[in-house]
Formats: C-alpha cells, structure tokens, sequence
C-alpha cells in the first residue's frame, strides 16, 4: 500500500539516503523522492563531566523497537557491567508494565521528562540498542546535539552518515557494547573528543542553516 501511494504521488520526501534506494528500488524508480532535511536545536554546552553519572536511553515505548533493543540490552549488556558502578536510567512515554519491571540496582526506569536535556545532561554515556526500525532516529541526534558519546547498533546510526570511532561507538555484540561503555566511562579524554565530535557533527549536518540550505 505504502509503495503504491509513493508511484501515485507527485514527490516522496524520505530522511536519508538508505530509505531513498530501497523506494527506487522497490518501485522500479516510478517514486520521485528527494532527501527531507532533519534539523536539530544545538544547545548550549552541557554540565562538566563531574556532575554526570551513569548511562541513559531515551524513547517512546509506544514505539515497539524501543522496547524491544531496550530489553535486550537490559539481559545481554548490562549483566556483563555488574562488577562495576554503573546504572541505566530509561526515559520516555508510554513507558508499560514490562519495562518498569526491568527495575534493579542498575536500572532505574524514570519515564517520561518535560525536558529531554535531562536524558542526556544527566549522563555520562547515551545508548541506543536497536534492533529494528528504519529511518533517521531522532533521539540519537539529539544525543549528538547535547554532545553526550553514544553506543548505537548498526540500526540506532542508519541513515545519520555516523564516522564510529569518532563521532560515536557503532557495535552489535555484548562484549563490544561492554568494551565500549567501559572505555567511555573511565576514559575522561576519550569522551571528551567525543563529545565535541558529535557536536560539531550535528551542527554541521543537522542545523537549521544547512536544512535551509536543502
């Protein structure tokens, strides 16, 4: 049904470039699509590394990928962290009884916040564990605003042009999550690069400027 409405309209509008080849694709190139800029508010730079602690996931779980990333990585990852300090604070709305009751001493279900700035500022290392899902996901661009270092899976980093490494930590399995998580919370130089890489790259690519400019 989706197909059929993009060869009867005049333009589709899609995110990125990923959604983009696969509606050529699928419609034979009968869909005339062109990229729909994402912009995003830079804020003013977030507290000091000091005042943060713990790692934080933002999303609405009215949205099933959100709580289904956020359960796998609640058995798989967090487990492999018990050994240390380190605690997962979940925001979002819709927040069901499944993801409440992943309540322990490392995880702390908060629910939904009027300002989302307390997901990230809060923190010392943003994750998003998604499996499935497709287009650009905003909550990870906002991470790259607030410039707080994110973890993402191949899925959460489609289609935002993300250099893992430097801007973020693009990894699949537990152990990888793990290695990554660790060195972003004891490394105070690594973050600190990190955190001014995603932050220029949001304002670079994800300014109301350069969403004009398209």
């Amino acid at each position: 049904q989706e197909l059929d409405m993009m060869k009867r309209a005049d333009l589709v509008l899609s995110y990125n470039e990923v959604e983009h080849a696969v509606i050529m694709s699928h419609t034979d190139g009968q869909a005339r699509v062109m990229e729909c800029p994402w912009v995003v508010k830079i804020p003013p730079e977030g507290p000091a590394l000091k005042f943060r602690s713990g790692l934080s996931f933002l999303g609405s779980f009215n949205h099933t990928p959100n709580g289904e990333g956020l359960k796998w990585f609640c058995a798989e990852v967090m487990p492999l962290l018990a050994d240390t300090e380190f605690d997962l604070s979940i925001y979002g709305s819709g927040m069901k009884d499944d993801i409440k009751a992943l309540a322990s001493d490392m995880v702390k279900p908060v629910g939904f916040v009027e300002d989302i700035s307390e997901a990230y500022h809060r923190h010392r290392v943003f994750v998003a564990p998604l499996l499935s899902g497709a287009g650009i996901k905003g909550k990870v661009v906002s991470a790259l605003a607030h410039g707080i270092p994110t973890v993402l899976t191949p899925v959460a980093a489609e289609g935002i042009g993300l250099r893992n490494g430097l801007d973020c930590v693009i990894v699949e399995k537990p152990k990888d999550w793990e290695k990554a998580i660790r060195q972003l919370m004891t490394d105070t130089a690594l973050w600190n690069r990190m955190s001014k890489a995603a932050r220029s790259y949001a304002a670079e690519r994800f300014s109301f400027e350069q969403g004009r400019a398209k």
